[in-house]
């Protein structure tokens, strides 16, 4: 499993507000296929072989990030779990987020344990499979807390969105309808993908708490889009070309999302 935080996309952050920016929307893609992947699948995990099983015939590779205490609501790093004995090479991404805090000066993943939510999960989440590019993450509840791991497979094959798998990735579930329009030109496969990045998009930012526009912004440079923004008068666009894809977005002044067309 590759350790290696994405450089591509990387401006060191320096809080989780930037983490989630600059990571989120594109895990949080991969998070929607993966569900898509294992449904309601019942699971297993072998922590020494670092593998998680879900039903009969899906299996991944892990890293565990860390577990979250129900009892107590806290949460703990892995690299910080020294009962459990963990094999080293089920925590290394932990390790380097932890050495990507200390580099940072981010207490998000610095702080050994601390008081949290479960909703907070999903922010860890959906950063880590975004820094990491795995194929997603899991959150696997064993009665006495969850565990969360990030998933990663050589041969995953992604869909388009479920809208009814979404609710187990947050317990809100939100929609915002955009405006889209395509040229002729434009195959079946260029609106597919770009449809995806605006329902993936609105149901992003509709979760968490972000500056849309860079939120957007690394989204599309992480699948490859090329980046151009220009000041208005009262706005801010931005455009993203990929080949012969155009995605054009407008903000306003506070970066809050105004449209979002092909």
């Amino acid at each position: 499993m590759d350790m290696e935080i994405q450089k591509g996309m990387v401006t060191p952050c320096k809080s989780e507000k930037e983490l989630l920016q600059h990571f989120g929307c594109y895990g949080f893609e991969k998070q929607l296929n993966f569900y898509e992947i294992i449904g309601d699948s019942d699971w297993q995990i072998d922590i020494n072989q670092g593998v998680i099983y879900f039903g009969d015939n899906i299996t991944f590779s892990i890293q565990l990030l860390g577990t979250f205490s129900l009892s107590s609501e806290t949460w703990l790093w892995s690299w910080n779990n020294e009962a459990s004995q963990l094999p080293t090479s089920v925590i290394e991404q932990a390790l380097s987020l932890k050495s990507y805090g200390e580099e940072n000066d981010i207490n998000l993943f610095t702080s050994a344990q601390f008081d949290t939510t479960q909703e907070d999960l999903y922010k860890i989440g959906v950063i880590a499979t975004g820094m990491f590019d795995t194929n997603g993450y899991y959150l696997a509840n064993f009665g006495e807390g969850i565990a969360l791991v990030t998933i990663k497979k050589d041969h995953i094959n992604s869909k388009n969105n479920n809208q009814n798998k979404i609710s187990k990735i947050l317990p809100k579930f939100i929609t915002n309808l955009f405006g889209r329009s395509s040229s002729e030109n434009n195959n079946d496969e260029h609106k597919n993908n770009q449809t995806q990045i605006f329902e993936t998009f609105s149901q992003f930012i509709s979760n968490f708490d972000v500056d849309h526009y860079q939120a957007l912004k690394y989204y599309l440079i992480a699948k490859d889009y090329q980046i151009e923004k220009s000041n208005l008068t009262d706005q801010i666009e931005l455009v993203a070309i990929k080949n012969e894809q155009k995605i054009v977005a407008k903000f306003d002044k506070q970066s809050r999302l105004i449209s979002l067309n092909a």
